[in-house]
């Protein structure tokens, strides 16, 4: 303390002491960042470079065969895919003298901590280290380090990883006073997605073996449908979708609607991993209304960290341009106040006037018998804080490991849970009683048993609760790989689940129908009918006493064997599905045969099938299965045109 200082009253030495103090940090607030590298230079300058990973100099963007690499500033910026991930190397910086509080950083690549990192040396000893977090995208980090003011450092940028992800991408190494600014690349992020999709859709759309009347994306992967939803005049279809390949990875949500649930407009993509705010994927969710008769979406943020349920907000009555809520997150996986795994898969439903929303996931690290779906209870009308109120429901089953995308409603005077247990999913219909959080089930069944998972429901302005799957099974490699079942109408009956197509889909026939006749006796000398690969067809299947009745679809000129749907004892096989049934003699079908997929809907809707089936372009016969002179096939065929 100075001396004028000290002639002051205590307070004002404070007040002074204070005011000088306030002076200094806003001094060290204001001082200009220190570039360290920027890589924008031919070379690494007087950095040093070992290995084969970082190459000469830095990229100035993708490397051959690597993904599209985004969030780096400039011109260039250092990359180790260089000859791929196999190579290994370092790249070191120059001695430099630690002058203000931070160090900021934009890191990308693989995470793999200390062989894929940024290290700050002092005195040779590693004293800060970050990795990339499995994404081509650069996002910020910063390091707090203030306790090392005035201390010689080093900078060494290491890969020593050579399997998947084995590379890192760094740029614009800064020393500051302040953390860096992070802002969403929302714009940037759709258009590259979107670019990506439109230059892939050539290619899908000639692959002989892609659907033509299922919905699908334009091209490129797709899975869970998310966000299903009815709005001003419009059925609204979100999903899981990676706009840069036709394999899982980069979780987006597409986005279509459509006015009669069967032709469909494509739309843009509606959500982006937010990669500056630390996401690596968008995962499965709902969409609903707040008590306003606000939109939103509620879903599952993926990054380096638990996962997270975050909302996104319209900005448009087409529901077509979504921003995420600065509020975010909603709910994490510590919510519940107690170990929970596999948190993720959000879906809200109402209920005498509250509303609540359900979580998958496990207690125990998916080791088993521990499944269950969560429950919490809306506190706000604007659904931002939410309560936990326990555990729904546990799966019955010891052997599942982990709920995925649990649906709970009421349907016709019942409640009506459907859980995605990385297997056929279930259902399950009994009594909730909110008060308890507890959910009794009375009966259950399995949805479909064949390539269909993560179902998503909507109830639309008839009141009506609409059911889409995705269609998974495709073989990789053709630009595209996954559809939706076709929209089923769901209601309960006699304490089950019960299925029925969309009467919608009925426009898309194409003729009347052509009647078909097979009996056992005539079986044998009957030709083949030929049929169109969009078809439905009604079929009875009359066994009268004989052990076996049914068809062939998709079968070729020189016997290859197609789809089999066949009628036996009391099991119905569909290609090789097999489905018990609990019935005797005869059996009604409706099947919807497009392509590559195959639906079917027994017992008026009690039983379902999706299946995906391979057979060549050419491969259009329909033959008859029958065992004995009693058993008669009687049919009708529609042709049915394509929604694209």
């Amino acid at each position: 303390m100075n001396l004028a200082m000290a002639r002051l009253p205590i307070p004002l030495v404070v007040l002074a002491t204070g005011f000088a103090m306030s002076f200094a940090v806003a001094a060290a607030e204001s001082r200009p960042d220190i570039v360290l590298a920027d890589f924008e230079g031919p070379d690494y300058g007087d950095w040093r470079v070992t290995g084969e990973a970082f190459g000469n100099g830095p990229a100035g963007g993708s490397l051959p065969d690597q993904m599209p690499v985004a969030g780096f500033q400039g011109k260039g910026f250092a990359n180790s895919y260089h000859g791929g991930d196999s190579t290994t190397g370092t790249l070191t910086s120059p001695a430099f003298t630690i002058e203000r509080q931070r160090l900021n950083f934009l890191i990308g690549g693989g995470r793999h901590p200390g062989t894929t990192a940024i290290n700050l040396l002092i005195d040779g000893n590693t004293v800060r280290t970050a990795t990339g977090s499995n994404s081509e995208f650069l996002r910020w980090q910063s390091w707090d380090v203030s306790e090392f003011a005035g201390r010689v450092g080093k900078l060494e940028l290491v890969d020593q990883a050579t399997g998947g992800w084995g590379h890192l991408n760094v740029d614009h190494i800064v020393q500051s006073d302040s953390p860096p600014k992070v802002v969403d690349d929302r714009e940037a992020a759709l258009l590259r997605a979107m670019s990506s999709v439109q230059n892939a859709a050539e290619r899908a759309a000639r692959d002989p073996d892609r659907p033509r009347y299922h919905f699908r994306p334009p091209a490129n992967w797709m899975n869970d449908p998310n966000g299903t939803f009815w709005f001003n005049g419009w059925y609204h279809l979100f999903y899981q979708h990676n706009p840069y390949g036709d394999s899982w990875e980069h979780m987006h949500w597409g986005h279509a609607r459509s006015r009669d649930l069967v032709r469909w407009e494509h739309l843009p993509i509606a959500l982006w991993p937010s990669y500056a705010l630390g996401e690596n994927h968008c995962f499965s969710g709902c969409l609903t209304r707040n008590d306003r008769g606000e939109p939103l979406i509620f879903y599952t943020s993926i990054g380096d960290r638990e996962p997270h349920c975050w909302v996104a907000l319209p900005e448009d009555p087409d529901l077509i341009r979504w921003r995420k809520f600065t509020g975010n997150p909603v709910l994490t996986e510590s919510s519940t106040g107690s170990p929970y795994y596999d948190f993720r898969d959000p879906f809200i439903f109402r209920h005498a006037g509250r509303a609540f929303m359900v979580h998958g996931g496990n207690l125990n690290g998916a080791k088993g018998g521990q499944a269950v779906v969560s429950l919490f209870e809306a506190e706000n009308p604007d659904l931002t804080r939410w309560r936990y109120r326990g555990i729904l429901f546990r799966h019955p089953d010891p052997t599942v490991t982990n709920i995925e995308c649990p649906l709970f409603f009421p349907l016709d005077g019942k409640f009506v849970l459907i859980t995605s247990p990385h297997r056929s999913c279930d259902w399950f219909v009994g009594s909730f009683d909110p008060d308890q959080g507890t959910f009794a089930a009375t009966g259950q069944g399995l949805v479909d048993r064949g390539h269909f998972y993560a179902p998503n429901v909507l109830f639309d302005n008839r009141g009506r609760c609409v059911m889409f799957g995705w269609v998974n099974g495709f073989k990789p490699g053709k630009g595209w790989n996954g559809c939706m079942t076709l929209p089923r109408v769901l209601t309960v009956e006699n304490g089950r689940l019960v299925q029925r197509p969309a009467p919608e889909l009925e426009s898309l026939r194409q003729n009347e129908a052509v009647a078909f006749r097979f009996t056992g006796r005539e079986a044998a000398n009957a030709a083949p009918l030929t049929i169109s690969l969009m078809a439905e067809l009604e079929i009875s299947l009359i066994r009268d006493g004989a052990t076996r009745a049914g068809l062939w679809l998709r079968r070729g000129e020189s016997g290859q064997p197609g789809a089999r749907l066949e009628f036996r004892g009391k099991e119905l096989q569909v290609a090789d599905v097999t489905v018990p049934l609990g019935i005797d003699d005869s059996l009604k079908l409706r099947v919807f045969l497009d392509h590559s997929v195959v639906e079917v809907f027994a017992a008026d809707g009690s039983f379902c099938v999706t299946r995906v089936i391979e057979a060549a372009p050419g491969d259009d016969r329909m033959e008859a299965i029958l065992s004995a002179d009693t058993a008669t096939i009687v049919g009708r065929n529609w042709r049915l045109q394509g929604i694209w």
